[in-house]
């Protein structure tokens, strides 16, 4: 089951589950922030999307996401690939709850007949994507120096007349 667009107020209350891959060619702004060298044509996002009424009394929505992001390093820039595991769940209603608020680990989705999974998707991996990504370890071609510098201006000492 390959669907972009899903009536998620209907999804939630059928309790449906969906799966799938969005490739990274199909998000754009995601692609301008990735290291394009490190994707290739089976590069792809896995996600699922749970219906849920149970949980929280409402419609709602459970959405993993699992990818592997293909960055440069802010140290060395060379490619580097990011892993990422996200878990969303998201209360549906055609206004924000007042009640959302003391609850921290949900958000809130609008309630829509034609919401866009894959806007969701890239929307959710733009927000947890780290601002800085270096390597964990040291990165391979970076190396320090240490000892005495030498002076530039040391040539011109020879030019002193005494």
């Amino acid at each position: 089951m390959e669907m972009n667009h899903i009536n998620n107020i209907d999804f939630a209350k059928r309790l449906q589950t969906l799966e799938g891959e969005v490739p990274f060619d199909a998000l754009q702004r995601l692609n301008a922030l990735l290291a394009m060298d490190g994707v290739n044509a089976q590069s792809k996002i896995k996600y699922q999307l749970v219906g849920q009424i149970q949980k929280y009394q409402l419609p709602s929505l459970h959405l993993y996401i699992d990818a592997s992001l293909p960055m440069l390093c802010q140290r060395c820039l060379e490619s580097m690939q990011i892993p990422i595991k996200l878990q969303f769940d998201y209360v549906i209603s055609a206004e924000m709850p007042e009640s959302l608020d003391a609850i921290d680990d949900m958000d809130w989705v609008e309630a829509s007949v034609d919401m866009d999974l894959q806007a969701l998707i890239e929307d959710e991996l733009l927000i947890a994507l780290p601002i800085a990504p270096v390597h964990a370890s040291l990165c391979k071609q970076l190396k320090f120096e240490t000892g005495e510098k030498v002076n530039p201006f040391s040539v011109l000492k020879s030019l002193k007349k005494d």
